[in-house]
């Protein structure tokens, strides 16, 4: 027990919650807006790989931070650690306004929209669609309200669900004779240069892949945390990896890249050319069900956040405290419930979230940076895991996640720059919880 926490989640745990959390609707979207921006399979596949690699040191990094402090909030432990509460603060200052609501906010509405291919009335009644958005945050923060053990059962049956489901659309899509194997290995042309392989597709295939370090958030109520917490983000960036390559494959030997270009549905697509219209279906309940995981993946996790923050004293008490029956941060639970249903009702969350990603990737370079500050400024502190190929690892994950941040400074520095004022709006806040404290 830790701080009145428990911990009572295992290493299959902890990783099922960091698959869950990265599979979302993305994998099944993404690859036709890339076959946009690279005209070969090759690309298609290289950029998909790059970005495992990338996401996998960008794993072994986080993992020595995570091991070193595993305790409840993850990223905001580690900012606060090494440059002072401030910069926890300001990070966990937009996860419990914009972020996570707003996430949680955006993948609720985005499963609806899915399920109006199995029930047709919601497209045409927005009430009700908004209705059944808000309830499902709702009845998802309840069951993780009653303990996280629960709301990790639960993650365990959509993740494990989702799994099986990608593993038979990849055995019975390559079983299918209704593809084409010289889709995978057309001549290669000067539509697609190496270079796109770091152009805007590579922001997509990085977003797709983000949310790898879930498991660091709950890391108070990881068992073993210094072995399974490395274990749950190294392993879980390793199987997401191996899903990703193995759907873009189905998707290229169903179709050739002139059909994948610009298609949003593409997973479906794909699976209807190979097993025919009622393929389209079974892709619908595979998202529908991802969704749902990365749903339940956001408010079992974020909540340890605010309340590690009341914790240190620069965030309301009342969010420090634990259920005195299930040891959940029921307070920090129930608001991130009503704010992100308020966001369902009110609209606009897209557009505060595209403000605040620029923000996302600088608190991801701070924590990659943060390997090296803390080495040299605690030589002696306990490292029960050590990011293999140091330093070059962490370089390559801090480097991939810099040049996509100049990308978007340079490309949308109006948003980069709204999401840098509304992080500062936390610092008034911050200088009176921190005067309260003192």
């Amino acid at each position: 027990m830790r701080n009145g926490q428990i911990r009572v989640l295992g290493a299959f745990d902890a990783t099922m919650i960091v698959v869950g959390n990265v599979v979302g609707v993305g994998i099944f979207t993404t690859s036709g807006i890339i076959a946009g921006e690279l005209a070969h399979p090759y690309y298609i596949l290289g950029i998909w790989i790059v970005g495992g690699i990338l996401t996998l040191a960008g794993a072994l990094t986080y993992s020595e931070l995570a091991a070193a402090m595993p305790c409840a909030g993850g990223d905001y432990n580690y900012l606060r650690r090494t440059y002072g509460l401030w910069a926890g603060f300001l990070l966990g200052w937009i996860y419990f306004f914009v972020i996570m609501p707003g996430s949680i906010a955006a993948l609720s509405v985005a499963l609806v929209k899915h399920l109006s291919f199995f029930f047709p009335g919601l497209q045409s009644n927005l009430t009700l669609e908004i209705s059944v958005a808000a309830a499902v945050i709702l009845l998802l923060s309840f069951i993780n309200y009653r303990g996280i053990k629960r709301g990790s059962n639960i993650q365990n049956l959509f993740t494990v669900l989702v799994i099986v489901s990608i593993f038979l659309l990849i055995i019975l899509g390559f079983s299918s004779h209704s593809g084409d194997i010289s889709y995978l290995n057309p001549p290669l042309s000067g539509d697609s240069p190496l270079s796109g392989l770091l152009g805007p597709a590579m922001i997509a295939v990085i977003f797709t892949y983000s949310g790898w370090f879930a498991s660091c958030y709950i890391a108070g109520e990881i068992k073993d945390a210094e072995r399974n917490l490395p274990l749950s983000i190294i392993g879980g960036a390793l199987i997401v990896t191996a899903l990703y390559l193995a759907l873009n494959l189905v998707y290229l030997y169903a179709l050739p890249v002139e059909e994948m270009k610009g298609v949003v549905n593409v997973a479906q697509k794909a699976s209807m050319a190979l097993l025919g219209p009622e393929a389209g279906l079974l892709v619908s309940g595979v998202i529908i069900v991802a969704i749902l995981g990365s749903i339940n993946a956001a408010i079992a996790t974020a909540p340890r956040v605010y309340w590690a923050m009341a914790r240190d004293g620069i965030f309301p008490e009342k969010l420090a405290m634990l259920h005195p029956r299930y040891k959940t941060p029921h307070i920090s639970i129930l608001l991130q419930a009503l704010l992100a249903s308020a966001m369902v009702f009110i609209g606009r969350f897209e557009q505060l979230l595209s403000y605040v990603v620029f923000a996302m990737l600088l608190s991801s370079i701070a924590c990659g940076l943060s390997v090296f500050v803390l080495r040299i400024r605690y030589p002696d502190m306990r490292r029960p895991y050590k990011t293999p190929g140091y330093p070059i690892t962490p370089l390559l994950f801090i480097g991939a996640y810099l040049w996509i941040a100049v990308q978007i400074l340079i490309n949308r520095p109006c948003e980069a720059m709204v999401g840098i004022a509304i992080i500062a709006t936390g610092i008034p806040f911050y200088l009176y919880w921190k005067r309260r404290g003192n």
